[in-house]
């Protein structure tokens, strides 16, 4: 799809061989496809809703959706991103640098990109955590994933949704184990410290919590 121009890599246009980003992203996606099965197969609840809190070009919840679609009828997925360049008054002042990041970021291009499973997703614009009081929002959910780049929209989106997980669901956290995200760290870890969860560092960067 990459190769023919279906799905576009915005987020990679600096780099022009796509195929050696996939490459150096595999283990990454390894992990979203993975955690995103298990969700729909150690969760009771009927309905598998999957939730994802910086979406981007679309590629983590395409391999989310992959894994799902193999385990469980029409899951459905709940999309929340700005599409627009970061603002600073989301940001702590170690995060500044990022104001105006991801401006490029476009969720027609999105759309496009997932046109595959678009009877299956809610589009949900805006800077969270502001836009969580006007969107189109799950009961429960099986499956969350963040990928926010910054401490205060990681740490509000978990309180959001995390008593929304059905149990035996799964976070799944994208900016956990980097240097350039401490303070996102430090903020997962306060949340989990009183949560029947198991938090995993992984190796990609990564950090997976099942709720018990």
């Amino acid at each position: 799809m990459v190769r023919q121009g279906k799905f576009v890599l915005s987020q990679f246009s600096a780099k022009p061989d796509k195929d050696e980003v996939l490459d150096e992203l595999q283990w990454r996606h390894y992990v979203v496809y993975w955690s995103a099965l298990y969700a729909a197969q150690n969760t009771e609840i009927c309905r598998k809703n999957y939730a994802e809190c910086g979406v981007c070009d679309g590629l983590t919840i395409f391999y989310a959706l992959s894994a799902a679609a193999t385990a469980t009828n029409d899951p459905q997925a709940f999309l929340y991103d700005a599409w627009e360049g970061m603002k600073s008054e989301h940001l702590l002042p170690s995060e500044l640098s990022s104001a105006g990041a991801y401006s490029y970021l476009s969720i027609e291009q999105t759309r496009k990109n997932l046109m595959g499973y678009r009877d299956t997703l809610i589009f949900n614009k805006g800077f969270l955590p502001d836009s969580l009081q006007s969107s189109n929002n799950p009961e429960t959910i099986v499956w969350l994933h963040i990928d926010l780049n910054s401490a205060i929209p990681t740490e509000e989106s978990l309180k959001y949704f995390y008593d929304k997980l059905a149990q035996g669901g799964v976070v799944l956290l994208d900016d956990y184990g980097w240097a350039d995200f401490t303070d996102t760290k430090r903020v997962v870890d306060r949340f989990f410290m009183n949560k029947e969860a198991s938090l995993l560092q992984l190796p990609t960067g990564q950090a997976v919590a099942f709720k018990r």
